[in-house]
Order: structure tokens, then sequence, then C-alpha cells
């Protein structure tokens, strides 16, 4: 294993466990509404690890912290859920930033910070919505539907009126996807500023990793 390899897996294992430890404390807050859905803090390790290695590290770090959950919340579904949301918000940024580099560097532009990061919480905001439909159509119709009662409990409580199954799914699918539109630039954005703080601090990690090349446009590393 290189030196590089070896650092990469030492950190997937850091971050994954950072990422458990803030699960475990309940690092979130509660989204309006539908109170069961919770703005998390332990996507930020994860998405730190996304941008300074890249896609597969990312998404090996996502991996291990949903078994974690798996195991110590004794409930499979909605660490499932939390895992199906995370994996194309990945892969979503991963793909942006690599569009709008390479579209960038073909006509002759230098990748601009922002501009990338605009990109990639763009695709990343796609990704994560469409995925997180579909799978709560599936959960909503089929796998759990009383979650459609609780969810018109909460909806009546909030002032919106919602008497048949059909309008309590259309509103359950707006305010989610609402809820993960915001979600995404939520966690990329503060991830985003613990790496662009690192990289000041330990200028060397602009050199090695992913994400500040891409953005530099001086490698063509991939994971």
């Amino acid at each position: 294993m290189s030196f590089r390899k070896s650092i990469m897996t030492a950190n997937v294992v850091i971050f994954s466990s950072i990422a458990i430890i803030l699960a475990s404390v309940h690092a979130e807050f509660t989204y309006p509404i539908l109170t069961y859905l919770k703005f998390d803090f332990a996507e930020i390790p994860v998405m730190i690890v996304l941008m300074i290695f890249g896609a597969i590290p990312a998404l090996i770090t996502e991996t291990i912290h949903w078994l974690a959950l798996t195991v110590t919340h004794g409930d499979w579904l909605g660490p499932l859920m939390k895992f199906l949301a995370v994996a194309p918000m990945i892969i979503g940024f991963w793909a942006g930033s690599k569009i709008y580099t390479k579209l960038s560097v073909k006509k002759g532009g230098k990748p601009n910070f922002i501009t990338i990061l605009a990109f990639g919480i763009v695709l990343g905001i796609i990704l994560r919505v469409i995925v997180c439909t579909l799978t709560n159509i599936v959960v909503l119709s089929f796998v759990a539907p009383y979650y459609l009662d609780f969810a018109k409990g909460l909806l009546n409580a909030a002032g919106i009126s919602a008497t048949s199954t059909f309008d309590v799914m259309l509103w359950v699918l707006f305010f989610t996807g609402i809820f993960n539109t915001i979600h995404v630039p939520f966690s990329t954005l503060l991830a985003a500023i613990v790496v662009k703080g690192a990289i000041i601090r330990i200028p060397s990690i602009a050199e090695k990793s992913w994400l500040p090349n891409v953005y530099q446009a001086k490698t063509k590393r991939t994971y």
C-alpha cells in the first residue's frame, strides 16, 4: 500500500468515526413541519473526505457510517434512507465539479473555487432530490405506509389541509424535496469552510488532495 493510500485509509477511518460520534450525540436540528427530518452535522465529515480524497473514499466513509447506524440504532430503514440521500449528493457533487472543470479547461479558462462549488452543489441537489423522491414513494407506498398517517398529523398541525392519501404523499414529497435542497449546501459549504481553513494552516493538503487540485487544474487524479 502506497503512503498516500495509507493516509487516505486512515482519514476514512477517522472521519467515519467522527460522523458516527456526531450521529450518536444527535448533532442535528429539526426541519420545520416534517419534524422527523433532521439537518445532520454527521454529513459534514463525509463531505470533507470527498473534497480531499474524492468520491470513492467518501462513499466508503458514508457506508461505514450507514452500517454503524444500522447496528447501533437497531433500525435499518432510517439509516438506509440517510445513505440513499448522502450517496447521490456525493456522486452529484463530484460529477458537477469534474464537468465544470473539464469545460472550463477546454475553453482555456481557469477553474474558479466558487463556481466549481456551485456546480457541485447544483448537481448534488438534483441527484439527491431525485433519489430521495423515488425512495420516499417506495417506502411510503409499500414499506412503511403508516408514516403517511404520522405525516398527515404533522401537516395538519402546521395548518396544511391534507385529507387524502394522495394529498399527504404530495405534500411530504414537496417538503422533503425542499429539505434535501437545503441540506446539500448546508453540508457542502460547512465542509468547504473546514477544508479551506485546513489548507491555509497546512498548505501541503492542497498539493495532495483531490478537490484543490481540481480547482487549480493541476492534476487529473480520480479515485
